[in-house]
Protein backbone atom coordinates (compact mmCIF):
# COMPACT_ATOMS: atom_id res chain seq x y z
CA UNK A 1 0.00 0.00 0.00
CA UNK A 2 1.13 3.46 -0.84
CA UNK A 3 1.98 5.44 2.13
CA UNK A 4 2.72 8.79 0.12
CA UNK A 5 -0.81 8.04 -0.99
CA UNK A 6 -2.75 7.82 2.70
CA UNK A 7 -1.16 11.04 3.51
CA UNK A 8 -2.00 12.29 0.17
CA UNK A 9 -5.47 10.96 0.98
CA UNK A 10 -5.46 12.66 4.25
CA UNK A 11 -4.06 16.53 3.22
CA UNK A 12 -6.78 16.64 0.57
CA UNK A 13 -9.16 15.28 2.68
CA UNK A 14 -8.09 18.54 5.22
CA UNK A 15 -8.07 20.76 2.94
CA UNK A 16 -11.34 19.90 1.64
CA UNK A 17 -13.35 20.36 5.07
CA UNK A 18 -11.53 23.78 5.41
CA UNK A 19 -12.69 24.91 2.12
CA UNK A 20 -16.40 23.89 2.62
CA UNK A 21 -18.85 26.47 3.20
CA UNK A 22 -20.47 26.22 5.70
CA UNK A 23 -17.28 24.45 7.43
CA UNK A 24 -18.75 21.43 8.75
CA UNK A 25 -19.72 20.66 12.88
CA UNK A 26 -17.76 17.86 12.90
CA UNK A 27 -14.60 19.61 11.44
CA UNK A 28 -12.27 18.40 14.21
CA UNK A 29 -13.60 15.44 14.64
CA UNK A 30 -13.01 14.78 11.16
CA UNK A 31 -9.28 16.16 11.67
CA UNK A 32 -8.84 13.91 14.33
CA UNK A 33 -10.01 10.80 13.03
CA UNK A 34 -8.40 11.17 9.43
CA UNK A 35 -5.02 11.24 11.74
CA UNK A 36 -5.90 8.17 13.85
CA UNK A 37 -5.87 6.17 10.32
CA UNK A 38 -2.78 7.35 9.11
CA UNK A 39 -0.95 7.02 13.07
CA UNK A 40 -2.19 3.48 12.19
CA UNK A 41 -0.01 3.03 9.33
CA UNK A 42 3.74 3.35 8.03
CA UNK A 43 3.09 7.27 7.64
CA UNK A 44 5.47 10.31 8.14
CA UNK A 45 4.47 13.58 10.37
CA UNK A 46 2.40 15.35 7.68
CA UNK A 47 0.56 17.50 9.95
CA UNK A 48 2.20 20.94 8.69
CA UNK A 49 2.28 20.40 5.15
CA UNK A 50 -1.86 21.69 5.63
CA UNK A 51 -1.03 23.61 8.53
CA UNK A 52 -3.31 26.31 7.78
CA UNK A 53 -6.14 24.15 7.62
CA UNK A 54 -5.68 22.69 10.72
CA UNK A 55 -5.52 25.97 12.37
CA UNK A 56 -8.65 27.33 11.17
CA UNK A 57 -10.36 24.25 11.85
CA UNK A 58 -8.90 23.81 15.62
CA UNK A 59 -7.19 21.06 15.03
CA UNK A 60 -3.44 21.98 15.63
CA UNK A 61 -2.91 24.97 17.95
CA UNK A 62 1.06 26.30 17.55
CA UNK A 63 2.51 27.37 20.70
CA UNK A 64 5.60 28.39 22.28
CA UNK A 65 7.11 26.19 24.68
CA UNK A 66 6.78 28.59 27.45
CA UNK A 67 3.19 28.76 27.59
CA UNK A 68 3.27 24.42 28.12
CA UNK A 69 3.14 23.35 31.55
CA UNK A 70 5.99 21.29 33.00
CA UNK A 71 7.73 18.49 31.96
CA UNK A 72 6.86 19.09 28.22
CA UNK A 73 7.96 22.81 28.84
CA UNK A 74 11.56 21.81 29.72
CA UNK A 75 11.08 19.23 26.89
CA UNK A 76 9.93 21.29 24.36
CA UNK A 77 12.94 23.80 24.77
CA UNK A 78 15.39 21.02 24.08
CA UNK A 79 13.78 20.37 21.02
CA UNK A 80 13.12 24.01 19.76
CA UNK A 81 15.91 24.05 17.56
CA UNK A 82 16.31 21.00 16.03
CA UNK A 83 12.88 19.64 16.13
CA UNK A 84 11.45 16.30 17.27
CA UNK A 85 8.99 14.55 19.51
CA UNK A 86 7.90 15.15 23.16
CA UNK A 87 7.48 11.70 25.18
CA UNK A 88 3.70 12.05 24.11
CA UNK A 89 4.42 12.18 20.34
CA UNK A 90 3.82 15.81 20.37
CA UNK A 91 5.81 17.78 17.61
CA UNK A 92 8.11 20.48 17.84
CA UNK A 93 8.69 22.47 14.90
CA UNK A 94 12.50 22.90 14.27
CA UNK A 95 11.81 25.89 12.20
CA UNK A 96 9.79 27.67 13.92
CA UNK A 97 10.48 26.00 17.47
CA UNK A 98 6.82 26.08 18.27
CA UNK A 99 5.14 22.48 19.77
CA UNK A 100 2.39 21.32 17.51
CA UNK A 101 0.00 20.68 19.69
CA UNK A 102 -3.47 18.66 17.79
CA UNK A 103 -6.98 17.60 19.46
CA UNK A 104 -7.55 14.73 21.48
CA UNK A 105 -3.98 14.60 22.70
CA UNK A 106 -3.23 14.61 26.43
CA UNK A 107 -1.47 18.05 26.21
CA UNK A 108 -4.35 19.33 24.38
CA UNK A 109 -6.67 18.06 27.51
CA UNK A 110 -4.13 19.72 30.06
CA UNK A 111 -3.71 23.23 28.20
CA UNK A 112 -7.46 23.38 27.96
CA UNK A 113 -8.07 22.62 31.44
CA UNK A 114 -5.44 25.47 32.33
CA UNK A 115 -6.83 27.89 30.10
CA UNK A 116 -3.87 27.96 27.68
CA UNK A 117 -6.19 27.46 24.75
CA UNK A 118 -9.37 29.33 24.46
CA UNK A 119 -12.79 27.62 25.03
CA UNK A 120 -13.73 28.00 21.01
CA UNK A 121 -10.84 25.04 21.03
CA UNK A 122 -12.99 22.45 23.46
CA UNK A 123 -14.95 20.24 21.41
CA UNK A 124 -16.22 16.74 21.86
CA UNK A 125 -14.31 14.73 19.82
CA UNK A 126 -15.73 11.61 17.68
CA UNK A 127 -13.50 9.06 16.67
CA UNK A 128 -15.34 8.36 13.16
CA UNK A 129 -15.00 5.10 11.22
CA UNK A 130 -14.02 5.18 8.10
CA UNK A 131 -17.32 5.07 6.27
CA UNK A 132 -18.30 7.87 8.41
CA UNK A 133 -15.57 9.93 7.39
CA UNK A 134 -16.37 9.65 3.77
CA UNK A 135 -19.93 10.36 4.26
CA UNK A 136 -18.74 13.37 5.94
CA UNK A 137 -15.99 14.40 3.36
CA UNK A 138 -17.28 12.77 0.04
CA UNK A 139 -19.89 15.71 -0.53
CA UNK A 140 -17.86 18.17 0.42
CA UNK A 141 -15.19 17.50 -2.45
CA UNK A 142 -18.16 16.49 -5.28
CA UNK A 143 -19.93 19.92 -4.03
CA UNK A 144 -16.11 21.28 -4.52
CA UNK A 145 -15.75 19.68 -7.85
CA UNK A 146 -19.05 20.71 -9.07
CA UNK A 147 -18.12 24.46 -8.07
CA UNK A 148 -14.94 24.20 -10.13
CA UNK A 149 -12.64 23.64 -7.82
CA UNK A 150 -10.30 20.64 -9.08
CA UNK A 151 -8.95 19.64 -5.49
CA UNK A 152 -12.40 18.02 -5.13
CA UNK A 153 -11.31 15.48 -7.27
CA UNK A 154 -8.03 14.67 -5.78
CA UNK A 155 -10.12 14.15 -2.69
CA UNK A 156 -13.01 12.01 -4.52
CA UNK A 157 -10.25 10.06 -6.40
CA UNK A 158 -8.21 9.36 -3.31
CA UNK A 159 -11.30 7.93 -1.53
CA UNK A 160 -12.23 5.82 -4.14
CA UNK A 161 -9.39 4.51 -4.42
CA UNK A 162 -8.58 3.57 -0.86
CA UNK A 163 -11.92 2.83 0.78
CA UNK A 164 -11.53 -0.42 0.26
CA UNK A 165 -7.52 -0.46 2.26
CA UNK A 166 -9.27 1.62 5.26
CA UNK A 167 -12.33 -0.72 5.66
CA UNK A 168 -9.60 -3.48 5.71
CA UNK A 169 -7.77 -1.56 8.36
CA UNK A 170 -10.58 -0.35 10.20
CA UNK A 171 -11.41 -4.27 10.35
CA UNK A 172 -14.64 -4.34 8.52
CA UNK A 173 -15.58 -7.49 7.24
CA UNK A 174 -18.68 -9.31 6.27
CA UNK A 175 -19.69 -9.93 9.64
CA UNK A 176 -19.57 -6.33 10.54
CA UNK A 177 -20.17 -4.54 7.28
CA UNK A 178 -22.27 -1.51 6.86
CA UNK A 179 -25.24 -1.39 5.69
CA UNK A 180 -25.26 -1.25 1.84
CA UNK A 181 -27.41 1.90 0.87
CA UNK A 182 -24.42 3.87 2.47
CA UNK A 183 -22.00 2.27 0.27
CA UNK A 184 -23.93 2.42 -2.99
CA UNK A 185 -25.00 6.35 -1.91
CA UNK A 186 -21.06 6.88 -1.36
CA UNK A 187 -20.32 5.16 -4.39
CA UNK A 188 -22.46 6.97 -6.54
CA UNK A 189 -20.90 10.03 -5.27
CA UNK A 190 -16.93 9.09 -6.08
CA UNK A 191 -17.60 7.34 -9.17
CA UNK A 192 -16.69 10.42 -11.83
CA UNK A 193 -14.56 10.57 -14.15
CA UNK A 194 -12.71 13.38 -12.77
CA UNK A 195 -11.87 10.91 -9.30
CA UNK A 196 -11.18 7.76 -11.65
CA UNK A 197 -8.41 10.25 -13.48
CA UNK A 198 -6.68 10.63 -9.99
CA UNK A 199 -7.71 7.04 -8.89
CA UNK A 200 -5.98 5.85 -12.25
CA UNK A 201 -2.52 6.23 -10.67
CA UNK A 202 -3.56 3.89 -8.45
CA UNK A 203 -4.52 1.06 -10.79
CA UNK A 204 -2.30 -1.38 -9.18
CA UNK A 205 -3.37 -1.08 -5.10
CA UNK A 206 -7.45 -1.25 -6.50
CA UNK A 207 -7.12 -4.82 -7.30
CA UNK A 208 -8.58 -5.99 -4.78
CA UNK A 209 -10.99 -9.84 -4.27
CA UNK A 210 -13.45 -8.41 -2.08
CA UNK A 211 -14.97 -12.02 -1.61
CA UNK A 212 -11.55 -13.51 -0.96
CA UNK A 213 -11.21 -10.84 1.97
CA UNK A 214 -14.49 -11.53 3.11
CA UNK A 215 -15.55 -8.15 2.10
CA UNK A 216 -18.38 -8.73 -0.44
CA UNK A 217 -20.30 -5.35 1.18
CA UNK A 218 -17.60 -3.66 -1.51
CA UNK A 219 -18.68 -6.05 -4.33
CA UNK A 220 -18.66 -4.15 -7.61
CA UNK A 221 -16.86 -0.89 -6.47
CA UNK A 222 -14.30 -1.50 -8.97
CA UNK A 223 -17.05 -2.18 -11.81
CA UNK A 224 -17.51 2.02 -12.28
CA UNK A 225 -13.78 2.40 -12.27
CA UNK A 226 -12.90 -0.62 -14.70
CA UNK A 227 -15.62 0.35 -17.25
CA UNK A 228 -14.16 3.93 -17.59
CA UNK A 229 -11.02 2.63 -18.32
CA UNK A 230 -11.82 0.05 -20.76
CA UNK A 231 -13.32 3.15 -22.98
CA UNK A 232 -10.35 5.62 -21.78
CA UNK A 233 -7.36 2.73 -22.53
CA UNK A 234 -5.72 4.07 -24.86
CA UNK A 235 -5.80 7.80 -23.60
CA UNK A 236 -4.65 6.44 -19.91
CA UNK A 237 -0.47 6.45 -21.04
CA UNK A 238 -0.96 10.03 -22.25
CA UNK A 239 -2.85 11.09 -19.25
CA UNK A 240 0.19 9.69 -16.97
CA UNK A 241 2.86 11.43 -19.27
CA UNK A 242 1.54 15.08 -18.55
CA UNK A 243 1.36 14.06 -14.94
CA UNK A 244 4.90 12.60 -15.24
CA UNK A 245 5.99 16.28 -16.80
CA UNK A 246 4.02 18.26 -14.50
CA UNK A 247 5.99 16.11 -11.51
CA UNK A 248 9.35 17.07 -12.44
CA UNK A 249 8.72 20.66 -13.03
CA UNK A 250 7.86 20.75 -9.48
CA UNK A 251 10.89 18.33 -8.68
CA UNK A 252 8.54 15.52 -7.17
CA UNK A 253 10.61 12.63 -8.92
CA UNK A 254 9.64 10.08 -6.85
CA UNK A 255 6.12 10.57 -7.63
CA UNK A 256 6.94 11.20 -11.32
CA UNK A 257 8.80 7.95 -11.81
CA UNK A 258 5.60 6.26 -10.37
CA UNK A 259 3.51 7.65 -13.53
CA UNK A 260 6.10 6.90 -15.40
CA UNK A 261 6.20 3.52 -14.80
CA UNK A 262 1.90 3.82 -15.82
CA UNK A 263 2.86 4.10 -19.58
CA UNK A 264 2.94 0.90 -20.22
CA UNK A 265 3.87 -2.50 -18.89
CA UNK A 266 7.42 -3.86 -17.80
CA UNK A 267 8.03 -4.66 -21.70
CA UNK A 268 7.02 -1.57 -23.13
CA UNK A 269 9.79 0.73 -24.22
CA UNK A 270 7.69 4.10 -23.99
CA UNK A 271 8.01 3.19 -19.86
CA UNK A 272 11.74 2.58 -20.23
CA UNK A 273 11.79 5.89 -21.77
CA UNK A 274 10.00 7.88 -19.46
CA UNK A 275 11.42 6.12 -16.77
CA UNK A 276 14.59 7.95 -18.20
CA UNK A 277 13.20 11.20 -18.98
CA UNK A 278 12.57 11.42 -15.12
CA UNK A 279 15.74 10.13 -13.76
CA UNK A 280 17.73 12.17 -15.87
CA UNK A 281 16.07 14.94 -14.77
CA UNK A 282 16.27 14.10 -11.72
CA UNK A 283 20.47 13.63 -11.58
CA UNK A 284 20.70 17.11 -13.47
CA UNK A 285 18.45 18.94 -10.43
CA UNK A 286 20.78 17.34 -8.03
CA UNK A 287 24.20 18.78 -9.74
CA UNK A 288 22.84 22.11 -8.41
CA UNK A 289 22.01 21.04 -5.09
CA UNK A 290 23.73 20.88 -2.11
CA UNK A 291 26.83 17.88 -1.86
CA UNK A 292 25.26 14.52 -0.47
CA UNK A 293 21.83 15.40 -1.50
CA UNK A 294 20.12 11.86 -2.85
CA UNK A 295 17.99 10.83 -5.34
CA UNK A 296 14.86 8.86 -4.45
CA UNK A 297 15.67 5.05 -3.88
CA UNK A 298 13.81 3.66 -7.25
CA UNK A 299 15.28 6.24 -9.85
CA UNK A 300 17.44 4.75 -11.94
CA UNK A 301 21.35 6.03 -11.72
CA UNK A 302 22.65 8.33 -14.61
CA UNK A 303 24.86 5.13 -16.10
CA UNK A 304 21.50 3.25 -15.99
CA UNK A 305 19.57 5.98 -17.89
CA UNK A 306 22.50 5.76 -20.15
CA UNK A 307 22.21 1.89 -20.79
CA UNK A 308 18.59 2.49 -21.38
CA UNK A 309 18.66 5.21 -23.63
CA UNK A 310 21.66 3.22 -25.56
CA UNK A 311 19.21 0.08 -25.94
CA UNK A 312 15.82 1.95 -27.27
CA UNK A 313 17.76 3.89 -29.95
CA UNK A 314 18.21 0.02 -31.10
CA UNK A 315 14.32 0.02 -31.32
CA UNK A 316 11.94 0.78 -33.80
CA UNK A 317 10.25 3.24 -31.82
CA UNK A 318 7.95 6.09 -33.19
CA UNK A 319 10.14 9.12 -34.39
CA UNK A 320 9.43 10.98 -31.92
CA UNK A 321 10.12 8.59 -29.23
CA UNK A 322 13.18 8.59 -30.70
CA UNK A 323 13.70 12.11 -31.01
CA UNK A 324 13.51 12.36 -27.25
CA UNK A 325 15.71 9.36 -26.84
CA UNK A 326 18.30 10.32 -28.63
CA UNK A 327 18.24 14.14 -27.42
CA UNK A 328 18.13 12.24 -23.46
CA UNK A 329 21.13 10.14 -24.62
CA UNK A 330 23.31 13.29 -25.96
CA UNK A 331 21.98 15.11 -22.30
CA UNK A 332 23.14 12.31 -19.97
CA UNK A 333 26.72 11.83 -22.53
CA UNK A 334 27.07 15.48 -21.12
CA UNK A 335 26.05 14.76 -17.92
CA UNK A 336 28.48 12.03 -17.49
CA UNK A 337 31.42 14.17 -18.28
CA UNK A 338 31.73 11.76 -21.48
CA UNK A 339 32.70 14.76 -23.83
CA UNK A 340 34.48 13.03 -26.65
CA UNK A 341 31.17 10.51 -26.88
CA UNK A 342 28.98 13.78 -26.67
CA UNK A 343 30.62 15.11 -29.70
CA UNK A 344 30.24 11.88 -31.30
CA UNK A 345 26.86 11.55 -31.19
CA UNK A 346 26.04 15.27 -31.98
CA UNK A 347 28.03 15.08 -35.06
CA UNK A 348 26.11 11.36 -36.07
CA UNK A 349 22.74 13.46 -35.38
CA UNK A 350 23.90 16.27 -37.48
CA UNK A 351 24.63 14.26 -40.21
CA UNK A 352 21.22 12.37 -40.53
CA UNK A 353 19.78 16.13 -40.26
CA UNK A 354 21.90 17.16 -43.09
CA UNK A 355 20.78 13.93 -45.19
CA UNK A 356 17.28 14.72 -44.50
CA UNK A 357 17.50 18.91 -45.19
CA UNK A 358 19.22 18.02 -48.65
CA UNK A 359 15.73 16.57 -49.90
CA UNK A 360 13.90 19.19 -49.27
CA UNK A 361 12.95 21.98 -52.58
CA UNK A 362 15.49 25.02 -53.12
CA UNK A 363 13.84 28.33 -51.58
CA UNK A 364 13.55 30.10 -48.68
CA UNK A 365 12.24 28.07 -46.13
CA UNK A 366 15.48 25.45 -47.01
CA UNK A 367 17.14 28.18 -46.36
CA UNK A 368 15.96 29.47 -42.93
CA UNK A 369 16.01 25.24 -42.25
CA UNK A 370 19.76 25.53 -43.15
CA UNK A 371 20.32 28.58 -40.76
CA UNK A 372 18.77 27.27 -37.78
CA UNK A 373 20.42 23.64 -37.85
CA UNK A 374 23.93 25.44 -38.58
CA UNK A 375 22.90 27.90 -35.59
CA UNK A 376 21.96 24.78 -33.48
CA UNK A 377 25.07 23.24 -34.38
CA UNK A 378 27.74 25.96 -32.70
CA UNK A 379 24.98 26.15 -30.04
CA UNK A 380 25.20 22.55 -28.74
CA UNK A 381 28.95 22.66 -28.74
CA UNK A 382 28.93 25.72 -26.79
CA UNK A 383 26.57 24.57 -24.29
CA UNK A 384 27.72 20.97 -23.75
CA UNK A 385 31.34 21.61 -23.77
CA UNK A 386 33.14 22.82 -20.94
CA UNK A 387 35.24 25.91 -21.15
CA UNK A 388 38.16 24.21 -19.73
CA UNK A 389 37.67 21.40 -22.04
CA UNK A 390 40.81 21.46 -24.08
CA UNK A 391 39.62 21.51 -28.18
CA UNK A 392 36.66 23.30 -27.22
CA UNK A 393 37.23 25.83 -29.56
CA UNK A 394 38.92 23.83 -32.24
CA UNK A 395 36.06 21.90 -32.36
CA UNK A 396 33.55 25.24 -33.16
CA UNK A 397 35.93 26.64 -35.78
CA UNK A 398 36.54 23.86 -37.71
CA UNK A 399 32.68 23.82 -38.47
CA UNK A 400 30.99 20.44 -40.06
CA UNK A 401 30.28 19.64 -43.64
CA UNK A 402 27.05 20.73 -45.06
CA UNK A 403 26.55 23.23 -42.27
CA UNK A 404 27.25 27.06 -42.35
CA UNK A 405 30.07 29.43 -40.81
CA UNK A 406 29.00 31.82 -38.49
CA UNK A 407 30.14 34.41 -40.31
CA UNK A 408 27.99 33.26 -43.01
CA UNK A 409 24.93 32.57 -41.26
CA UNK A 410 25.50 36.54 -40.03
CA UNK A 411 25.63 37.61 -43.73
CA UNK A 412 22.62 35.64 -45.20
CA UNK A 413 20.43 36.94 -42.24
CA UNK A 414 21.06 40.53 -43.17
CA UNK A 415 20.38 39.32 -46.64
CA UNK A 416 17.32 37.87 -46.21
CA UNK A 417 15.64 40.46 -43.45
CA UNK A 418 14.47 43.37 -46.08
CA UNK A 419 13.12 40.54 -48.53
CA UNK A 420 11.49 38.87 -45.01
CA UNK A 421 9.88 40.79 -42.62
CA UNK A 422 8.28 38.53 -41.30
CA UNK A 423 10.78 36.30 -40.04
CA UNK A 424 12.60 40.00 -38.81
CA UNK A 425 12.61 38.22 -35.27
CA UNK A 426 13.86 35.52 -35.68
CA UNK A 427 16.46 36.54 -38.29
CA UNK A 428 17.71 39.39 -35.61
CA UNK A 429 17.74 36.57 -32.68
CA UNK A 430 20.08 34.75 -35.19
CA UNK A 431 22.26 37.04 -35.96
CA UNK A 432 22.76 38.07 -32.50
CA UNK A 433 23.74 34.30 -30.95
CA UNK A 434 26.55 34.23 -34.00
CA UNK A 435 27.76 37.46 -32.48
CA UNK A 436 28.33 36.24 -29.16
CA UNK A 437 29.60 32.92 -30.62
CA UNK A 438 32.30 34.64 -32.94
CA UNK A 439 32.71 36.54 -30.14
CA UNK A 440 33.78 33.82 -27.74
CA UNK A 441 35.84 32.47 -30.40
CA UNK A 442 38.13 35.13 -30.71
Amino acid sequence: MSMHAIESLVEYSVITTATASPVPPLAQSICYSLYQIQNQLDCGYTVLRVRDELEQLGYLSLLPPEQLPEPERSEARRLAIEGGFLKDGTYVDGCSGKCCVTAGTALWKKLLEMGVLPVSAKAELRLLDPLELAEQIVPLASKALAEGDKRGADTLGHWYAFFPLLCVVEGLDDDNAPEPERIQTLLRLLAVPEAFEVAGAYGKEMDFDFEEEEMSFLAGWETPYNQWKEKQESLFPEFCKRIMYKLIEKHDFAEADRYASLTGDENDPSRLLHRCVVSFACHQWLKAQEPGTLPPERLLSLLEVKEGLEYLSGLPLTEQELATCRIYLLQTLVLLGDYPATIEMQRSLFTEAIDKLEQYPEGETKQIQQIALSISYYQMLYTNLPDDYPSKKEWMRKGFPGLMELPGIKRICGELLPEMPQMADTLQGYMEQCDALIQYLK
